[in-house]
């Protein structure tokens, strides 16, 4: 018989659900990484602790040197983060994937939000969510504390760049030929003059479009998992896992290669093959096409002398080193509602 201090059993039952419910209510571990160094950070990198400054169960790790990235995405599986947004550009995002994909203290991997911190976030506006990186952290938070992430989840493909004698790189676009010439105008002498981005853009795709008319283009060969793909000389040399790229232009390939895995695109030197691209471009898409080609493949080997650029970081390629990419690695991004 219960004595006189004992609870009713449904009082009991109550109770339990209740706590139960603070239980599943307690958000799960997350992380912000901030690369101080990327544009939109730079001078303005305080923002971040005061919009967490209430939440549970957060932390943010920041680093100036691309090397020290590895160790901040250790520092978040050490906390056991099951979600890292990145605060940073298309590079930073990279340097995100490498450190992951190389398996950097976690057993099943994170989730990633990107926010759109860089000069370049082709990646971020793909996969999680563009424009302001403020409200963007402003609107995972809110996720997080209401409804949670797992009904935003999406797998990705991720590229993958293996080269001989030195370290794999991981990263969402691929881009050389007369393109990386651009891009690297773009880092040099654009950026530090402190541009809108939308204008440094233009401006370098038109002096890049200029300077192709006059010279021979670069040499690339191209070859996929069935052998030679082509060989020539090149404005465009581009391999993405997204979707759209810069001012929107989407690579449209034919119906039946609608799959998941790599895009490849190139346009060849020349005025002709530019020029009839061009209303392609202004339908903010690319074709196949004379002088065009844009396909699916499983994998492809590059081979060529010159500048490349993977997410905006611009490296050097030999055409006896060839450059292999893939898109076999995957990993989970919180798409952003807006």
């Amino acid at each position: 018989m219960a004595g006189p201090h004992a609870l009713p059993f449904a009082h009991v039952q109550r109770m339990l659900i209740r706590f139960d419910s603070m239980v599943k209510a307690v958000p799960e571990p997350l992380a912000v990484i901030t690369n101080r160094r990327a544009a939109r950070n730079r001078g303005n990198d305080n923002w971040v602790d005061p919009l967490m400054a209430h939440e549970a169960r957060v932390a943010h790790f920041q680093f100036d040197r691309a090397q020290d990235a590895a160790a901040c995405v250790g520092r978040c599986a050490a906390l056991g983060a099951r979600t890292i947004v990145v605060n940073g550009g298309d590079g930073t995002a990279g340097l995100v994937f490498q450190a992951l994909l190389n398996d950097n203290g976690y057993g099943e991997r994170p989730s990633i939000a990107l926010l759109p911190g860089g000069k370049t976030n082709m990646t971020a506006a793909g996969w999680s969510r563009g424009g302001n990186a403020p409200a963007s952290l402003r609107s995972i938070l809110e996720l997080r504390r209401e409804r949670g992430f797992a009904r935003h989840l999406v797998e990705r493909p991720i590229l993958r760049l293996s080269r001989p004698k030195e370290p794999t790189l991981y990263g969402a676009f691929f881009g050389a030929a007369e393109v990386a010439d651009g891009i690297k105008l773009c880092r040099k002498r654009l950026y530090p003059l402190n541009l809108p981005d939308t204008f440094s853009h233009a401006v370098a795709a038109t002096l890049t479009f200029v300077r192709s008319v006059v010279k021979r283009g670069k040499q690339v060969s191209v070859a996929d998992e069935r052998g030679g793909l082509e060989d020539g000389r090149f404005f465009l040399i581009g391999i993405t896992v997204l979707d759209e790229l810069l001012f929107g232009l989407k690579p449209a390939t034919a119906a039946r290669e609608d799959a998941p895995g790599l895009r490849y695109l190139s346009v060849r030197n020349g005025v002709k093959p530019m020029l009839d691209a061009v209303p392609d471009l202004l339908h903010g898409r690319i074709a196949p096409g004379p002088g065009r080609t844009v396909r699916r493949a499983g994998s492809l080997t590059l081979r060529f002398d010159g500048a490349y650029t993977l997410d905006g970081e611009l490296y050097e390629a030999h055409a006896d080193r060839p450059v292999t990419v893939d898109s076999q690695p995957r990993l989970r991004f919180l798409q952003v509602p807006s």
